[in-house]
């Protein structure tokens, strides 16, 4: 694997669709994901009931250049909640695939794990990783060295990570050593007493870009049951 600095897209492409029982205009014919597939990337139960009864589709394109890309993100969901909370809808994030919830005025680029789900996939490898950052115009993030009963502390680390990589890239490249705090912890995983988290616990991590896969790979350089979580 060979680090090198990661390459901006030209563009990037953020597409929801929102599903309602009668139709809004003209319907989209795009087919929806799959149940099986929704299911996989943490859609809820209820959420796929309610699908059910929601056939028309109305679906929101929008493309931006990597410069501003993360508020065409946060942009394109307010817009899909809205029209969702005043027809009864319900909102899909095609490119992950899942069932977004929650209200407009809930949106927040601080909250990191409002923009991806974490695969689990190669867990017993030592792997986790994320799925959604394509849409910023980032490699998906890769944490590798992840013992399986240690999965959520990665996890939380991985949420203060993806906090701060969103709020620097594109005027920061990733790669390279990084220290995440409890704070960007916090915010990432969307607590709303982050700003008053303490910011003297942390963790540094080593981020490599690799092209031949096009994922950012990342090991952490300490415990986090000791460095972070200790009491």
């Amino acid at each position: 694997m060979t680090a090198r600095p990661v390459p901006h897209p030209e563009q990037t492409r953020v597409m929801y669709a929102v599903m309602t029982a009668q139709p809004l205009a003209t319907d989209d014919l795009i087919p929806p994901p799959s149940p099986e597939l929704l299911r996989r990337y943490g859609t809820s139960e209820v959420s796929l009931r309610r699908l059910r009864s929601r056939q028309h589709q109305t679906l929101l394109l929008r493309t931006s250049d990597v410069e501003g890309a993360a508020f065409a993100q946060r942009d394109a969901r307010v817009e899909a909640l809205a029209i969702a909370e005043d027809h009864d809808g319900v909102v899909i994030d095609l490119a992950v695939p899942r069932v977004v919830e929650g209200r407009p005025g809930d949106v927040s680029l601080s909250h990191a794990t409002q923009w991806y789900v974490v695969d689990y996939s190669d867990l017993e490898s030592g792997r986790i990783a994320t799925v959604g950052l394509a849409g910023f115009g980032l490699p998906e993030i890769v944490v590798d060295g992840v013992h399986p009963e240690q999965h959520a502390m990665h996890g939380a680390v991985l949420a203060g990570l993806t906090h701060r990589v969103i709020a620097e890239w594109p005027a920061n490249d990733p790669v390279g050593r990084a220290t995440v705090t409890l704070r960007d912890i916090a915010y990432g995983l969307g607590d709303t007493a982050a700003a008053q988290t303490p910011n003297d616990r942390s963790i540094d991590v080593e981020i490599d870009y690799d092209a031949d896969v096009e994922q950012l790979v990342v090991r952490l350089l300490g415990d986090p049951a000791i460095t972070l979580f200790a009491p």
